[in-house]
């Protein structure tokens, strides 16, 4: 006998079918009476359906990402990142934000340091490395005298007919310093000519700004482009820092001879009107905790004319001993010279770079100071306490043994005295630290800091 079983099937499914598509028409009202759960076995079609309509008041769900947090944000593998001690996590927002809009100004950046960027070395990188990113021109702040002159290589620099004093002289009247620690007063006829050179973004410029004090009128002439026709030029008299802009086109060399009048000069700044200024402010022997005793009125008018947005500090090579580990005293008085140039620079954000690794002889080879470990801690610490921004150069370098790695590294990128970094060095270290720059500056975008930032300052 044939026993055919396909019929009752469809018979079955069909009734289970119709009883739930009868299940679907009863209310929700009926359903939550009898506690039994709603079944509709078209909801998905009518979903579909009900989202192609334009009568639907039906949305998909719009899920906007929520700023990220800066501890999720990952420091990459080999790259040693900011420890930022600002109490809100921002301690670079100023700068950040300040080269949003570099195309409007000027982004400033003071580099204090001692004879480790001397001649421009490392601290002339880094400003390649920013200009080359984010746009500007010119060398930034060069003194009227330099005893590395013929040194340095981001200027060609000549002068003649100056006296000067230095927060570094045992005789000098600190009260007459300015923003780079030092103060120059021109005899008669003094003079002073800067020349680009063929370095990317330092092959001309567009402005000189003379920055000085003079309580009376002072004359100047001026020359631009040896065969441009010389200018005289009055200064009125002020009773506090000034500035006088020298603008043309391009500027390949500019000689300026001071003529007359008591004047002290703080500077010539060689830049562009917009894009990345850095100036250098290195003082060979400084132990950096001696900025403390600038004049915080000089200074902060000097700000005033040129908007510092980041202020770095690099120092410590000058208060290591070799076996020393004991840097309480430095950490105090580092604090005290972050406080300071707060007070001074009351807009600009505060960043310090830990010593260097430094070696030292024991037993016939080379080894890296115990002092070093100890001095970065002390360093980090002060920043800690005030808030500041600190970067590990040391640990950057590659840690311990680094210097003697320099050294011998194929070209060198240090002298054999293990502990001065020579160009090469400069140009290895400033990219480093340029590469952690736009990394942080990243970071600094995703975390959504500058849309809080400006609703705090909206409320």
């Amino acid at each position: 006998m044939n026993n055919n079983h396909i019929k009752h099937s469809f018979c079955i499914t069909g009734t289970v079918s119709a009883i739930l598509l009868f299940l679907g028409f009863i209310p929700d009202k009926i359903t939550d009476k009898l506690g039994v759960r709603h079944i509709d076995i078209l909801s998905d079609i009518r979903r579909d359906s009900a989202s192609n309509g334009a009568q639907s008041e039906w949305r998909q769900p719009v899920l906007l990402p929520a700023p990220l947090d800066a501890a999720e944000i990952p420091c990459p593998p080999g790259m040693v990142c900011f420890d930022d001690f600002s109490s809100e996590g921002n301690g670079l927002a100023n700068f950040f934000r300040a080269l949003d809009n570099r195309s409007k100004h000027t982004v400033r950046i003071a580099f204090f340091g001692d004879s480790y960027i001397e001649g421009d070395i490392f601290c002339g990188d880094l400003r390649t490395f920013l200009q080359n990113e984010f746009g500007g021109k010119g060398a930034g702040m060069i003194m009227p005298t330099s005893h590395v002159a013929s040194f340095r290589r981001t200027v060609k620099h000549a002068f003649g007919g100056w006296n000067s004093q230095s927060l570094v002289d045992q005789n000098r009247d600190v009260a007459k310093l300015g923003v780079a620690g030092n103060v120059f007063i021109p005899n008669k006829n003094a003079w002073v000519k800067y020349s680009g050179v063929k370095i990317s973004n330092l092959e001309f410029f567009s402005q000189a700004s003379l920055i000085y004090l003079s309580e009376s009128e002072a004359s100047l002439l001026y020359r631009i482009n040896e065969t441009g026709t010389p200018k005289t030029v009055t200064l009125k008299a002020s009773p506090g820092v000034s500035r006088y802009d020298i603008v043309a086109d391009s500027i390949e060399n500019i000689r300026i001879d001071f003529l007359s009048g008591n004047i002290n000069v703080y500077g010539i700044s060689l830049q562009d009107k917009t894009g990345v200024v850095v100036d250098n402010f290195s003082l060979r022997g400084a132990p950096g905790t001696s900025l403390k005793y600038l004049p915080e009125k000089i200074l902060r008018q000097t700000d005033s004319l040129l908007n510092y947005n980041l202020i770095i500090l690099q120092y410590g090579l000058n208060v290591m001993t070799a076996n020393n580990t004991n840097y309480a005293f430095y950490q105090k008085g580092m604090k005290e010279t972050i406080e300071h140039l707060r007070k001074c620079f009351p807009k600009s954000d505060i960043m310090l770079l830990s010593v260097g690794d430094r070696s030292m002889k024991k037993a016939g080879n080379y080894v890296t100071m115990p002092a070093v470990p100890a001095l970065v801690e002390a360093q980090k610490a002060a920043c800690a306490e005030t808030g500041a921004v600190f970067w590990n150069l040391f640990e950057a370098m590659g840690g311990n043994a680094s210097m003697i790695d320099m050294v011998g590294a194929k070209p060198p990128r240090a002298n054999k005295d293990y502990t001065h970094l020579n160009f090469e060095g400069g140009k290895y270290l400033g990219e480093i630290l340029f590469k952690t720059f736009v990394f942080e500056k990243k970071k600094f975008d995703m975390t959504g800091q500058k849309k809080k930032k400006q609703t705090k300052k909206n409320r």
